[in-house]
């Protein structure tokens, strides 16, 4: 009987050197899937951040070859009504400006404001033809005078692709 129980310990201890091994596998396991779950969690947020980003993209409507035409004739009378009281030496009334700016700026007046600024001139004396609101030019220029697509548009360029009119408004978290 002695050597019954010598192979059972033996059994006992192979079972128990099993169960060890188990537990040391699960254990990496579990410390590899805690690992993999950090991960995600890190691209979740970084996907989180950006879909937050992709709400706050506005469409630039491209404006048809009358509307451009249009457009830039309105430029062409204003600068003209600028220059003409540039020679007067009449500045206008700083902090007169009647505010009659629309609700919403659609794509006219955001290139008619763009036009003229890169013809140089002032914040004041665009907002002064335009009926808009000194803040509501600089605010335009802010926005949108920097962006290549709208750039290409103000210069007469190329066409280019309707993606490259996307334009991303600041978000809280930039």
């Amino acid at each position: 009987m002695p050597q019954d129980d010598s192979g059972k310990v033996k059994d006992s201890q192979e079972v128990i050197r099993n169960l060890s091994k188990q537990i040391s596998d699960l254990k990496r396991q579990v410390k590899s899937a805690s690992l993999e779950m950090e991960m995600m969690r890190a691209q979740m947020d970084d996907l989180r951040r950006d879909a937050k980003r992709s709400v706050n993209l506005e469409r630039f409507a491209i404006p048809d070859e009358p509307h451009m035409a249009e457009i830039n004739e309105t430029v062409a009378m204003i600068e003209k009504a600028i220059l003409k009281q540039r020679k007067k030496n009449r500045p206008t009334a700083q902090g007169k400006e009647e505010n009659t700016s629309p609700q919403k700026l659609d794509e006219r007046i955001i290139l008619i404001v763009l036009k003229l600024r890169r013809k140089n001139f002032t914040v004041r004396e665009i907002a002064a033809h335009t009926g808009l609101g000194i803040g509501t030019v600089h605010g335009i220029i802010s926005k949108y005078g920097s962006d290549p697509g709208v750039q290409n548009l103000i210069t007469g360029g190329t066409q280019m692709e309707l993606s490259d009119y996307l334009l991303i408004k600041p978000g809280e978290d930039e």
